[in-house]
């Protein structure tokens, strides 16, 4: 009778047990194609053991007809055979054979693997997780252990939200007081437009003032390239952008007084489209934030800046007159021509940028990746789908702030992108998770909300529609639950647990929601038990 299969996720595209075995021990060396050192080394500092020049019975090789970003994996009575085209698929192997190896039986530091062979490689290029930073600060060490269980997944892209009304959160020497005014705010929790809706989440606390220094944003880029894993910063134009406004309210229509916003909600606050200063701005800004972050893409936001169009139709004369040079009757109109004109900065720059599709319209350059959020009619999305690239992360299927209620763990897992309507897959970059932070104030809060929906959307991202079963996936959760629990991650116990939505939010709440309380208790009540 073969060796059961180990729990892998997201679920391999091919997996066959196989007759024999391998013991990993202290002495086991690991043979290394140079090209893929990030997979040696990651290997290599899990097993404690060494990485040889010259021999090793795990083996990394090279083979250009692999599939990218996929590999292939071999175990037997002679040792284990990574083999990928490269650096991504490489490293990918190594992490299937790190779970492997911790399901694995072990006696005095030895470990013995069952027999297997693996071809595996990925649906969808883009596999991405969200954090927002902007609302409330996690800080270093919490973005380093997303990241280190984003690679667990073969999760590939982080996107990382650091401007927004509530906060600038990255170090600018070039406008310093991004940081002296627009990284503080009066409070550190934010407060709902509508306390009825929002019962206990006042705004209140103490003065909030945080920011990464450039060194540490550094540090982070290259613990995540390590991982292989592409950092992309989001700074949020032309909308929510209250807190640079706070700093340089020249850059306003109205020119008035403002201050970073303590509370949620959409504020009509927008840059001035239609004036000079506003484009040198960004640009400098732009050319001080890519040179910290060298991967592809850049975020340049673009959502919910409607309520500001109106300042533009109707309050400033500047870009009432820009609008009238441009032949442009609606303010969405003149949000198209701001955004290609950020684009066109971050294409000088090096980069490909992405809006949410909210900022999305007829004339928005096509070189511009639409990441789809908001929900449109088939007909756009068919047209646009056609047009230009997507990252897909619809709310509220995707948006991990939400309840279990509202986006239960099974409600991830079936999520499909072509029934959404998108049809040209060629023009599917992948998908993302959204972990927005008004509600979110602590890493625990944010870990509540992310484990074990992560797991699911890794699959989405991850293995083909036709070889996913939830019930079979929920079965491999569970070693991963386990495991979630020797990191001491504060995961969902709850994903099954039905809660009615009548006259209550649908979002989380971080630690003082129904949800998070309702999980301590269970928490409480099953330790020890696995659960």
């Amino acid at each position: 009778m073969k060796a059961p299969k180990y729990s892998i996720i997201p679920k391999p595209l091919k997996y066959e047990v196989s007759e024999g075995s391998f013991t990993v021990t202290p002495e086991t060396a690991i043979l290394c194609n140079p090209e893929f050192v990030k997979a040696g080394n990651y290997l290599s500092q899990f097993l404690q053991t060494k990485k040889d020049a010259q021999k090793g019975a795990i083996k990394f090789n090279k083979d250009d007809s692999i599939k990218k970003e996929g590999y292939k994996l071999k175990i037997n009575g002679d040792g284990v055979v990574i083999t990928a085209s490269d650096v991504n698929g490489a490293f990918y192997g190594a992490v299937t054979l790190k779970i492997m190896i911790m399901q694995a039986k072990k006696s005095d530091g030895i470990a013995e693997l069952n027999g297997a062979e693996i071809y595996d490689y990925p649906k969808y290029a883009y596999r991405g997780a969200m954090m927002d930073e902007s609302r409330h600060f996690l800080g270093i060490d919490a973005v380093k252990r997303a990241l280190d269980n984003m690679a667990l997944l073969k999760m590939n892209k982080f996107h990382w939200h650091l401007s927004d009304d509530q906060g600038y959160r990255i170090e600018s020497e070039v406008f310093p007081l991004l940081n002296e005014i627009s990284s503080k705010r009066r409070y550190e929790l934010l407060g709902g437009e509508n306390k009825i809706a929002f019962p206990g989440m006042e705004k209140g606390g103490n003065e909030y003032f945080h920011y990464y220094k450039k060194d540490e944003i550094r540090e982070i880029v290259e613990y995540a390239n390590k991982l292989c894993i592409d950092i992309i910063p989001e700074i949020d134009l032309p909308g929510h952008t209250v807190a640079m406004l706070a700093a340089y309210p020249e850059l306003s229509c109205l020119k008035g007084e403002y201050e970073v916003f303590c509370e949620n909600g959409i504020t009509k606050d927008i840059l001035c489209a239609g004036q000079d200063e506003t484009y040198i701005f960004v640009e400098k800004l732009l050319a001080e934030v890519c040179e910290l972050f060298p991967y592809k893409y850049f975020h340049m936001g673009g959502d919910e800046a409607s309520k500001g169009h109106k300042i533009w139709e109707n309050d400033c004369p500047v870009c009432q007159k820009k609008m009238q040079e441009l032949g442009l009757t609606k303010g969405k109109d003149l949000q198209v021509y701001f955004n290609n004109k950020v684009n066109a900065i971050l294409k000088n720059l090096g980069k490909t940028g992405i809006e949410w599709n909210d900022g999305i319209g007829e004339n928005s350059n096509s070189d511009i990746v639409c990441q789809y959020w908001i929900n449109r009619s088939p007909a756009w999305v068919k047209r646009e789908n056609n047009k230009r690239k997507f990252i897909v992360s619809p709310c509220p299927a995707l948006y991990f702030d939400f309840s279990y209620a509202k986006v239960p763990l099974k409600k991830v897992y079936k999520y499909n992108v072509a029934k959404s309507g998108f049809v040209n897959e060629n023009n599917i970059l992948g998908v993302e998770f959204e972990s927005w932070s008004e509600w979110i104030d602590d890493e625990s809060a944010w870990q509540f909300a992310v484990y074990p929906r992560i797991f699911a959307l890794a699959e989405v991202a991850w293995t083909k529609d036709e070889l996913k079963n939830y019930k079979d996936f929920y079965k491999r959760l569970e070693f991963f639950k386990a495991y979630m629990r020797s990191k001491n991650i504060n995961y969902s116990r709850i994903e099954k647990k039905k809660f009615g939505l009548k006259n209550r939010s649908a979002y989380l709440f971080g630690n003082r929601g129904v949800e998070y309380k309702y999980n301590e208790n269970i928490k409480s009540k099953n330790v020890g038990e696995g659960k």
